[in-house]
C-alpha cells in the first residue's frame, strides 16, 4: 500500500458542543465543524504522545516493570495567513477561528482522502479535545508568506482511529 501523505490529510476544528461523544464522532458533527486543512502550513504536531507511566513493582515482580496510566496528546498548528487588505480566503478563516486564543474545542483528523471529500461514516478519524493558547506570529525573512501559529493545550480525552458514525 502506497504512503499516505499530504494532500490525503483532512483537518476540522469543532466547536466544544458539537461532538458529543469523541469514540463515535458523526459525519454531521464533524462537517458542522470548520475544515482548515487548506490554511495549514506542512510539520504541524497532532497526534498522540508516550502516556505517562508508574514504575511500582510488587514483591514477586522479577523485573522492571512500567505500567501505562495516562494518555498523552500534542497539538501545535501553523496556519497561513492573509495579508493586510488582501481578499478574505481560508487563510483569514483560520485566524479568526483561533486570533483571540481560549477557543475550546475538537481538532479531527483524518488521513487517506482528500480534504475536499466530506467525512462519511465508517472513515477513521482521530478526535482531540483541545483549549487554543494565543496565537503567534511567524518572524518570515523577506518575501516568505504571512504565518501564526496556534500552540493548543491538552483538554484530556483523545480518540485515536475511530470510525465516523
Amino acid at each position: 500500500m502506497p504512503k499516505m501523505m499530504s494532500p490525503n490529510t483532512t483537518i476540522w476544528f469543532v466547536p466544544l458542543a458539537g461532538i458529543t461523544n469523541p469514540n463515535a464522532p458523526t459525519a454531521a458533527q464533524i462537517t458542522a465543524g470548520t475544515n482548515i486543512s487548506a490554511a495549514i502550513v506542512t510539520g504541524y504536531t497532532l497526534g498522540a504522545t508516550d502516556s505517562d507511566t508508574d514504575d511500582s513493582k510488587t514483591i514477586v515482580d522479577e523485573g522492571n516493570v512500567s505500567t501505562p496510566t495516562f494518555g498523552n496528546y500534542e497539538a501545535n498548528i501553523s496556519f497561513f495567513r492573509d495579508g493586510i487588505g488582501d481578499t478574505p480566503t481560508v487563510f483569514t478563516t483560520a485566524y479568526n477561528l483561533f486570533k483571540d486564543g481560549r477557543v475550546e474545542g475538537w481538532l479531527v483528523s483524518r488521513h487517506g482522502y482528500k480534504a475536499t471529500v466530506a467525512a462519511a461514516a465508517t472513515q477513521l478519524v482521530s478526535v482531540f479535545r483541545v483549549f487554543s493558547d494565543f496565537a503567534q506570529d511567524i518572524e518570515g525573512d523577506g518575501g516568505a508568506p504571512i504565518q501564526f501559529t496556534v500552540p493548543f493545550k491538552p483538554q484530556g480525552q483523545m480518540a485515536i482511529n475511530v470510525a465516523v458514525v
